[in-house]
C-alpha cells in the first residue's frame, strides 16, 4: 500500500509540473507570437511591452538558460524557440526606435556581451550611455565598438563621430556664457511626446502624442497616437488645450504644422505606418468660417509615391515651402528641400545642396527672415545628442555658410529638433525648441531665450597717414554714454544695452577733434564692427621769408672771429620762441668761414660759430636734443669773393662768415 501511495503521489507531482510547464508554453507563446508582429509592424511600444513579459514568464518558471523551447497547446503545434539574446536586443531596439535611452541603456549593455551576434549592441549602448550623461562609459563602449568591429561602413563613421561629440559635450557645457540662455519646459507638455511648436493667431500650435480615448477600438491599440493640438490663450498666455479638429481616417496620424502670414492657410505631415516604416506626405488645409477644411494632398512635386516628405515650413514673406524628404536623389536618409510658393502652391523643388545635407538625416528646416537664417536638426555632424540644431546663414537658393552647432544649453545630450522662432529679430529670443532632454522617453516643448550683448568696435585713424592712433579719447553718446582711450593698434571696443543711432567723437593732443554718427543696423547683429574715425594733424605752418622785409635766418660774424653779435641775438630771441611754441620742431645748424686760412682752421671756426648759436638756444630754454651743429668750413660760399679784375671783395667774405639756420618737423 505504501508504494502504491508514493506512486500516486509522484504522478500528482508530475501533473502538476506538466500542468505549469503547458501553461507557461501557452503564455509565452502568446508573448512571442504578439511581440514579434507588432515589432515587424513598428509598432515598438507594443512589442517591448510584450517581450518583456516574455522574459518575465521565463524568469517566474525558474529558468535562466537560453533557448526557451515554447509550444503552443495542441499536439500538433509547431515549436517556437525563443532565445534570451535575441528577446534582450530586440527590447533594447525597441526603446531605442521610441528614444527611451534610459530603458535602452540596460538591455543593449546585456547583449553587448555577445559580440558575435549582435556586433551593433556595442555601438548602441554607447549612444545610449552618453545620451543618459554617462561620457567616460560611453567613450569605452564606443572605443570597444570600433576596436572589434572590423568594417568600415557608416556605423564605423557614426562611431568616429560620436567620439567626437562626447568631447564636444563636454567643452559646451563648459562655456562661460551659460547665464545668457534661458531654456525652460512649456506648461502644455503633458504624458506622451509634445513638439513642433507654431504660432497662430496668439494661440500656440503643436503635435502630442498625448492619450486620445477616441483612438481605443482594438485589442492592444496604442492609445498614444499623433495629432495637432491648440493652446488658445491671449497673446503670449497659454491657454486650455484642445485637439484641432481635422477629419483623419484610421491608422493615419498628423503633425508638424506650419501656418502662412495671414494665418489662413496651414501646411502639415500625415503619415501611416507601412511594413514597420512611417510612410510621410505634406498637406494643406484652409481656413473658412472658424473650421479647417479637409486637407489636401500637395502634388507630385512635393510628395512622391514610395517616399516621405514631411516637416514643412512656410516663409514669412510667403515666397518659399521648405520641408524634409528621402526621395531619390539626396545626400543620405532624409535631406532638406525648398519650393517657391506660387498662390500657395509649390513650384519645382530644389535640394539644399552638400554645404548643408550629410548622409545621414537632416530635418525640420526652419528659416529666420530677419537674420536670414537657416536652422535645421541633423544626426550628420558632430554634436551633442542624436539630433542637434545647427544654423547656416545665407538666402534661400542661394549659397549657404558652413553649419554652426547652436551649442549648449539649446542642444542637449538627447535629441533637439523643430525650431522655432515667435517673429522677433532675434534668432534666439522667443524661441521654441522640441527635445527629450527632461524626459525618459518622449519630446518636450520648450522656450528658448537668450540675452543679447551687444558691442561696438572701430579703429582711430591719422587722417594723412592712415596709420592707427593710439591713446585717442573716445567720447559716445546716443543708446549708452560711454568714455575710453583707444589701444596701442588703435582700436576701441565697448559694450552697450541696445544698439540705436549714436554719435561718437574721437580726440587727441595735436590733432583736430572728429565726429562721426552711426545709425541703429537695420539687421541682426552681436557686433557693430569697423566704424572708423580718422583725426586730422594740426599742421604747423612756417611761413617763407618775405622777400621785401629781406628775412633771413642767418647770422654773421666777424674775420676769424666766433663771439655773437647784438643783431644776432635778436635773430635767437625769434628762434626760441618758436621752438617753445611748437614742440615738434627741430634745428639744424650750419657753420661756414671765408676762404682765408687753412681747411683745418676754417672747419674749426664754422664749428666754433655753430656752436656759439646753440648755446645761446639752450641757454634760453630750448632742449638741447632738439638742435643739431654741423661744421662746413670754406663750403659753399654765398659770394664769390674776387672781383673780375682780381681785386679782393671784403663784402663777400663778410657775407661768407655766417650761420644758417634750418628749421625741420623731428619725427615723432
Amino acid at each position: 500500500m505504501k508504494l502504491t501511495a508514493d506512486i500516486r503521489k509522484g504522478f500528482l507531482i508530475l501533473l502538476a509540473v506538466a500542468s505549469v510547464s503547458t501553461a507557461f508554453s501557452q503564455y509565452a507563446y502568446d508573448y512571442k507570437r504578439s511581440a514579434d508582429k507588432f515589432y515587424a509592424n513598428g509598432d515598438y511600444y507594443s512589442a517591448a511591452d510584450n517581450y518583456e513579459k516574455l522574459l518575465e514568464q521565463s524568469n517566474g518558471k525558474g529558468s535562466t538558460t537560453e533557448p526557451y523551447t515554447v509550444q503552443k497547446k495542441g499536439a500538433k503545434a509547431s515549436k517556437v524557440e525563443v532565445r534570451r539574446s535575441e528577446i534582450v536586443y530586440r527590447i533594447a531596439e525597441s526603446y531605442r526606435q521610441l528614444n527611451n535611452y534610459a530603458k535602452a541603456e540596460k538591455w543593449y549593455g546585456e547583449a553587448a556581451s555577445n559580440k558575435s551576434q549582435y556586433p551593433l549592441a556595442a555601438y548602441w549602448y554607447g549612444v545610449s550611455l552618453k545620451a543618459n550623461g554617462k561620457f567616460p562609459e560611453a567613450e569605452k563602449s564606443l572605443q570597444d565598438f570600433l576596436a572589434s568591429y572590423k568594417i568600415n561602413d557608416q556605423y564605423t563613421e557614426q562611431a568616429q563621430r560620436e567620439l567626437s561629440s562626447v568631447q564636444f559635450i563636454q567643452q559646451q557645457m563648459n562655456r562661460k556664457d551659460l547665464q545668457l540662455y534661458s531654456v525652460a519646459a512649456l506648461p502644455v507638455n503633458a504624458a506622451g511626446a509634445d513638439y513642433a511648436a507654431a504660432w497662430n493667431n496668439n494661440s500656440l500650435v503643436f503635435t502630442s502624442t498625448r492619450a486620445d480615448s477616441t483612438v481605443l477600438k482594438g485589442k492592444n491599440k496604442n492609445p498614444y497616437v499623433n495629432n495637432l493640438y491648440i493652446s488658445v490663450g491671449s497673446e503670449g498666455v497659454y491657454g486650455t488645450t484642445q485637439k484641432m479638429v481635422l477629419p483623419v481616417t484610421d491608422d493615419m496620424e498628423q503633425g508638424v504644422a506650419s501656418f502662412a502670414t495671414d494665418g489662413n492657410t496651414m501646411y502639415f505631415t500625415r503619415w501611416t505606418k507601412k511594413n514597420g516604416k512611417n510612410l510621410a506626405a505634406i498637406y494643406v488645409s484652409h481656413q473658412q468660417n472658424g473650421s479647417w477644411t479637409a486637407p489636401e494632398l500637395l502634388g507630385g512635386k512635393v510628395n512622391v509615391d514610395g517616399y516621405s516628405s514631411q516637416q514643412p515650413q512656410v516663409t514669412t514673406d510667403g515666397k518659399y515651402l521648405l520641408f524634409a524628404s528621402d526621395r531619390p536623389g539626396g545626400a543620405g536618409g532624409f535631406d532638406l528641400y525648398f519650393a517657391q510658393l506660387n498662390n500657395g502652391q509649390p513650384g519645382a523643388v530644389s535640394n539644399f545642396g552638400k554645404s548643408i545635407n550629410t548622409k545621414e538625416d537632416d530635418q525640420a528646416p526652419y528659416y529666420h527672415q530677419p537674420t536670414g537664417t537657416l536652422v535645421f536638426a541633423t544626426k550628420g555632424r558632430v554634436g551633442m545628442g542624436g539630433y542637434d540644431l545647427f544654423e547656416s546663414k545665407g538666402n534661400i537658393n542661394s549659397n549657404w555658410t558652413e553649419p554652426k552647432n547652436l551649442g549648449y544649453p539649446v542642444n542637449s545630450i538627447k535629441d533637439d529638433i523643430y525650431f522655432f522662432n515667435k517673429g522677433t529679430n532675434r534668432l534666439l529670443s522667443d524661441a521654441y525648441i522640441s527635445s527629450d532632454r527632461s524626459s525618459e522617453c518622449c519630446l518636450q516643448l520648450f522656450s528658448v531665450n537668450k540675452v543679447y550683448k551687444q558691442y561696438v568696435t572701430g579703429l582711430v585713424t591719422d587722417c594723412k597717414t592712415n596709420q592707427p592712433v593710439s591713446g585717442a579719447n573716445v567720447k559716445v553718446s546716443g543708446v549708452t554714454s560711454v568714455t575710453l582711450n583707444s589701444n596701442n593698434d588703435g582700436s576701441y571696443f565697448f559694450e552697450v544695452p541696445a544698439f540705436g543711432d549714436m554719435q561718437i567723437v574721437a580726440s587727441k593732443e595735436n590733432y583736430n577733434d572728429a565726429t562721426a554718427s552711426f545709425a541703429k543696423p537695420s539687421a541682426e547683429t552681436d557686433t557693430l564692427h569697423n566704424n572708423s574715425i580718422c583725426l586730422s594733424p594740426i599742421e604747423v605752418v612756417v611761413a617763407p621769408p618775405v622777400e621785401e622785409k629781406k628775412v633771413e635766418l642767418k647770422a654773421y660774424f666777424d674775420f676769424a672771429k666766433y663771439d655773437l653779435k647784438a643783431e644776432t641775438g635778436v635773430l635767437l630771441d625769434t628762434l626760441v620762441a618758436l621752438m617753445k611754441r611748437e614742440p615738434k620742431l627741430g634745428i639744424e645748424i650750419y657753420g661756414y668761414t671765408d676762404k682765408k686760412g687753412t681747411d683745418g682752421f676754417n672747419i674749426n671756426l664754422s664749428r666754433l660759430r655753430a656752436e656759439a648759436c646753440k648755446a645761446y638756444l639752450v641757454q634760453n630754454g630750448v632742449d638741447a636734443s632738439r638742435l643739431k651743429v654741423f661744421a662746413k668750413g670754406e663750403c659753399c660760399e654765398e659770394k664769390p669773393e674776387t672781383k673780375a679784375d682780381g681785386s679782393d671783395d671784403p663784402d663777400a667774405r663778410q657775407a661768407n662768415r655766417r650761420v644758417e639756420f634750418k628749421i625741420i618737423l623731428q619725427s615723432l
